[in-house]
C-alpha cells in the first residue's frame, strides 16, 4: 500500500542478495567512541524481508530471456506461460478460478480499485438506465480502514459525488450490525455499489468480523470488499474451506507483507461483478487493470502465498508466543500501558501498546536511537502527528492521552531479536517516562 512499496527487482541476472534484518544503523555506526548497535527489525507490520525461497522463484524467471506476456511470438509465449501459472497458482490457492485473479502493483492499487472502480461502475450503469436523477449511491467502509479504503471513499465523494457511510466497529472488532442493516435496507434509489470491511487492522491486529458483514451483504445483493492486506497467511478465511460462510466478492492483499516482492499485489474479483478501470490504453488483466505485467513479480507473489498459507498454522501459534511473552514482560514492569486492540481476537503478529504522559511521535526515534525498528502505526501515517483514525474510532478521547507504540513480527524474527528487543523497549520506555522537562527534540519528538 502506499508506504509499503518496496523497490523494484534488479533486472540483471545476479541472484538476489538475502537482507539480514539486524543490519547496523548509521546513526550507531557513527557514533564516536561505540561499537555498532545491531538493529533489531519489529516492524514487519510495513514490510517484510524477502523470503530467500521467493527469491529463488523469481530468480528462475529472471533467468529466462525476457518477453513481454502480450505479444504474439515465442518469447512472449513463454512469458504469458509463466505469468498464466502464477495466476492459476493463486487462484486455486484461495479457492477461485484464475478469470477471478487480477495482478496489480500493491495493496494501495488494489483498494483504490475496488473502491472506485465499483462507484464508477455503478455510476455508468445509471447514467444507461432510468434512475440518472436518484439519489447519489453510497460507499461503506469500517472506522479501522486503512488510508487506501478510507481515501479512496473520499476521493469518489470528491470526484462523483457519492456520500461516503463509515460503520462503527466495536473494541471486540465486531462492526455495528444495526448500522449495517440500516444501511442495507435503504431505497434502491440510493445503491450501495460496495462495503469494504478489512479482514485485520494493520495498526492493532485486530481481527474483525467480516464474516457477519459479507453474510448480511450478500443477502441484500450489496458487493463487499475485503481488505486482506494484514490477514492474509496471518489468519485463517473465516469463508471457503477454512470457514463456514461465503466469500466476498471482492479481496485485496500485497505481495510483500508475505515476503514477497514489493510493488505487487492481487484483486480477486468476482465473477459478474462489474468494475470499471481506473487507467485506460491497454487491454491487459481483462482491461481491469491496463499495462504491461511483472511475470517475476507475479511469480514471486504466488510463491509468497503459497508459502504463507502453508507455514499459517505454524507461524501462527510462534509468532502469537513471541508476542504475549513480549507483551506480557512490558506490562509487568508497566501496567499502566492500554494494549490497543486486545479487547477481541488479535493476528499473531502485532503488539499495539499505548503510553501515557509520551509525546505520540517520539517513541519511534527514540528506540530506533536504542537499536529497535518500530512504528507507531500503518506505515502510510509516517511523520503524522494526529492521533490515529482507528484509534480513534475505537477509544475515543482516551487516544490522544497516549503515544501509540506498534510492534510487529515476522518470518525472520528469532526468539533472541524478541528478548534483546524487549530489554531495549523496557529500556527506552522507562529513560522517556521517568525523566522530567527531558529534551524531547533528541529523540526526534516535538518539544
Amino acid at each position: 500500500m502506499a508506504g509499503q512499496e518496496q523497490a523494484e527487482p534488479s533486472s540483471s541476472s545476479a541472484p538476489l542478495p538475502f537482507i539480514s534484518p539486524t543490519l547496523p544503523t548509521t546513526h550507531d555506526a557513527a557514533r564516536p567512541g561505540s561499537q555498532a548497535m545491531e538493529l533489531i527489525y519489529l516492524d514487519h507490520a510495513s514490510t517484510t524481508h524477502l523470503h530467500p525461497r521467493v527469491a529463488r522463484a523469481m530468480e528462475e524467471v529472471r533467468a529466462h530471456p525476457r518477453g513481454n506476456p502480450a505479444s504474439p511470438h515465442r518469447r512472449g509465449r513463454e512469458a504469458r506461460g509463466l505469468l498464466e501459472g502464477a495466476r492459476e497458482r493463486i487462484a486455486g490457492l484461495l479457492g477461485r478460478t484464475p478469470g477471478e485473479v487480477f495482478f496489480v502493483r500493491g495493496g494501495t492499487e488494489s483498494d483504490n480499485l475496488a473502491i472506485q472502480g465499483r462507484v464508477l461502475a455503478a455510476l455508468e450503469e445509471r447514467a444507461g438506465g432510468s434512475r440518472s436523477r436518484a439519489s447519489p449511491p453510497v460507499v461503506a467502509h469500517s472506522a479501522l480502514e486503512h488510508s487506501a479504503v478510507r481515501e479512496s471513499a473520499e476521493a469518489a465523494a470528491r470526484r462523483f459525488g457519492v456520500q461516503v457511510e463509515i460503520l462503527d466497529v466495536l473494541p471486540s472488532g465486531q462492526v455495528d450490525g444495526a448500522q449495517l442493516d440500516r444501511l442495507l435496507t435503504r431505497t434502491p434509489e440510493q445503491p450501495l455499489p460496495v462495503v469494504s470491511v478489512q479482514l485485520v487492522n494493520g495498526e492493532t491486529g485486530l481481527v474483525l468480523g467480516v464474516a457477519e458483514v459479507i453474510r448480511r451483504c450478500r443477502e441484500r445483493g450489496v458487493v463487499v470488499h475485503v481488505d486482506a492486506v494484514q490477514g492474509v497467511g496471518r489468519v485463517p478465511f473465516p469463508w471457503g474451506e477454512e470457514g463456514a460462510g461465503p466469500p466476498p466478492h471482492l479481496l485485496s492483499f500485497s505481495a510483500h507483507k508475505l515476503g514477497g516482492p514489493g510493488g505487487a499485489g492481487i484483486l480477486v474479483r468476482e465473477a459478474g461483478v462489474p468494475l470499471a478501470p481506473l487507467l485506460v490504453g491497454g487491454g491487459q488483466e481483462g482491461g481491469v487493470r491496463p499495462g504491461t505485467v511483472d511475470v517475476e513479480a507475479a511469480t514471486g507473489t504466488a510463491e509468497a502465498l503459497a508459502l504463507a498459507l502453508e507455514s499459517m498454522e505454524g507461524e501462527a501459534r510462534r509468532l502469537a508466543a513471541l508476542r504475549d511473552g513480549l507483551q506480557a514482560r512490558i506490562m509487568e514492569k508497566m501496567p499502566d500501558l492500554r494494549v490497543h486492540g486486545g479487547e477481541g481476537p488479535r493476528a499473531p503478529h502485532i503488539l499495539n501498546l499505548g503510553v501515557p504522559a509520551v509525546p505520540r511521535d517520539l517513541l519511534p526515534g527514540a528506540m530506533d536511537l536504542e537499536g529497535v525498528a518500530v512504528s507507531a502505526g500503518s506505515a502510510c501515517r509516517s511523520g503524522a502527528t494526529s492521533v490515529s483514525p482507528v484509534l480513534r474510532a475505537l477509544y475515543g478521547e482516551a487516544a490522544q492521552k497516549v503515544a501509540p507504540l506498534r510492534i510487529s513480527l515476522g518470518w525472520s524474527t528469532t526468539a533472541g531479536e524478541v528478548e534483546t528487543a524487549g530489554a531495549r523497549i523496557l529500556q527506552v520506555l522507562s529513560r522517556v517516562r521517568g525523566v522530567q522537562g527531558m529534551p524531547w527534540r533528541k529523540f526526534g519528538g516535538r518539544t
